[in-house]
């Protein structure tokens, strides 16, 4: 069971306004435009930084026309983003909900919002959120007005409007400057030796607020990022480069304050430019359970296409940004491109459309006849990629490594793969190694490849005394007793010891690691003790 805080975060210039159930809408002025003062017969409604704004929908009754409930036109503080949401499950199968916003003092037609039937938690992770369409970006508006239609005759519960300011405040230091180079979006002329990450425009960098929601549960993680499942966001199309920041502050704030999540839905987003941005927190490289795809969130990777693709085809630059960053997720988690794997007791391609999971259109119709040719290219993107980290982990086999978990990833000239039950580093002329259990403890806790160890050049092996175990590094050797905590030597300690016929020599084995102190280095054993000074490079044995 997840904890949930009990208070609710505010939010600047985020407004929800109910639906109010009544006749159908009828303009008020010409269609193509209103005065850009509040109309007679408009409904105003205020944003501030106390949060959220509610208003009860009073009880209509049987209908005998589709039209089920609308929202009068709303005079708004200035707003870049609008959805509406109502109570989980209570709406009809067949229910629309239509938008028209009011842009440079002229109404834009009406507009559908797509409903995304399960999109986001499942019910047993956030059994509180709301339902909702996807949200529609419309850049800078000041008036909205929506109606619903269902051929059931009955609206959903709880209807209301929400809109996001058109620059949402950035959280206290964040980002400021909302435009980036998208250079995940230039063309790939050639497949990588290695799939490194992808620039990515980090939560800090776009301005993501602490404060919405996303305190109010830890990162949730899974075994590992099997597959992916691309989403489109049903947004605006023509969208300027510097406006992926608000886009993503706008989307982080309907769904933690809008529909209720403990943060943005989506592991990555990628916008028309190329540019990929950090979604849902947690870590970049982790399998963060995000809240994307209803019951199939764990163990799967969401990446929305920011735009709607049921109009448009995506952008030259955008493919190469999926491809770079699926490449990525999954080559270097060591998961094929192609063929199926199993989620929570159903079968997908390694990379699906949302559709493939929930009843939806997403990721559009020019989005998801695009899959199969991402397929392809992400599996051509890897041809080159050869792993002996992955080599070596299919050696051993799951039972002993258990699945990626950290992606493998290029650290001090060398490559480093976290798996559920160990981790293996690899360097040229050092071969690639295995630890686990208690010598990858002490290894972590002296910060791995950066201490005074370096790379392993071994795995575990036996010794000539009996269940005592040994791991040789670049720098230093470690010692492994059946019970005891295990040591790490280096130096000119280690060289000592070493010397002195290391473990089967008169000092016994070691009883300490190395310890660092004002005047050198010092380690104990069973029968005496090393110390090197610093200042006059002397080393001194001291036997019992």
């Amino acid at each position: 069971m997840e904890h949930r805080s009990d208070a609710r975060p505010t939010l600047r210039a985020v407004l929800t306004a109910s639906i109010t159930a009544g006749a159908f809408f009828a303009p008020v002025g010409p269609a193509t435009g209103i005065d850009t003062e509040t109309a007679a017969g408009e409904r105003s409604a205020r944003s501030d930084r106390a949060g959220l704004q509610t208003m009860s929908i009073p009880d209509t009754g049987a209908r005998d026309t589709p039209l089920v409930a609308e929202l009068e036109p709303a005079t708004v503080r200035d707003f870049g983003l609008v959805a509406v949401t109502w109570d989980h499950g209570t709406a009809a199968a067949n229910t629309r909900v239509s938008v028209r916003n009011r842009v440079a003092g002229a109404w834009t037609p009406w507009q559908d919002l797509g409903i995304e039937p399960d999109e986001g938690p499942s019910a047993a992770e956030e059994s509180s959120a709301r339902d909702g369409t996807a949200p529609l970006w419309v850049g800078r508006a000041d008036a909205v007005a929506v109606r619903v239609t269902a051929g059931s005759g009955s609206a959903p519960e709880g209807l209301r409007v929400v809109t996001v300011a058109s620059a949402p405040d950035v959280a206290d230091g964040g980002a400021t400057d909302s435009s980036f180079r998208a250079s995940s979006g230039r063309r790939i002329k050639r497949a990588p030796a290695f799939p490194s990450i992808p620039d990515i425009v980090t939560r800090d960098r776009w301005g993501a607020d602490p404060k919405l929601g996303d305190a109010c549960w830890d990162p949730v993680y899974g075994s590992s990022a099997k597959m992916v499942f691309i989403h489109h966001t049903v947004n605006s199309n023509d969208y300027a480069p510097s406006d992926g920041a608000a886009i993503l502050r706008s989307i982080q704030a309907y769904h933690t304050q809008g529909r209720g999540w403990c943060d943005i839905g989506y592991n990555f987003l990628v916008d028309r430019f190329g540019t990929i941005y950090e979604g849902r927190r947690g870590g970049l490289r982790l399998p963060v359970r995000g809240a994307h795809s209803g019951d199939y969130n764990t163990n799967s990777v969401g990446i929305s296409m920011i735009g709607n693709f049921d109009e448009v085809k995506v952008p030259a630059a955008m493919k190469n940004a999926v491809i770079r960053l699926v490449g990525w997720r999954l080559g270097t988690s060591y998961m094929p491109v192609r063929g199926t794997v199993m989620l929570n007791h159903q079968r997908f391609d390694r990379i699906s459309g949302h559709r493939d999971a929930m009843a939806t259109t997403c990721p559009g119709q020019y989005g998801y006849s695009w899959l199969a040719g991402l397929r392809h290219r992400v599996h051509s993107y890897l041809g080159r990629f050869r792993s002996a980290i992955e080599a070596k982990g299919d050696r051993l086999g799951r039972a002993v490594t258990g699945a990626v978990f950290v992606g493998e990833n290029k650290v001090a000239g060398g490559r480093h793969t976290k798996f559920r039950k160990g981790a293996m580093w690899a360097k040229p002329g050092l071969g690639t190694h295995w630890l686990s259990g208690r010598p990858l403890r002490l290894y972590r806790s002296l910060h791995g490849t950066s201490s005074p160890l370096g790379f392993p050049r071994s795995d575990l092996r036996e010794t000539a005394v009996s269940r005592v175990g040994t791991v040789a590094f670049e720098k230093g050797r470690m010692f492994v007793g059946p019970r005891s905590t295990p040591r790490a030597l280096w130096g000119r300690v280690l060289r000592r010891y070493t010397k002195l016929g290391s473990i089967t020599g008169n000092l016994g084995l070691p009883t300490s690691s190395i310890a660092v102190n004002r005047v050198g280095e010092r380690a104990t054993f069973q029968q005496g003790s090393i110390s090197w000074d610093r200042e006059t490079d002397l080393v001194t044995v001291v036997y019992r």
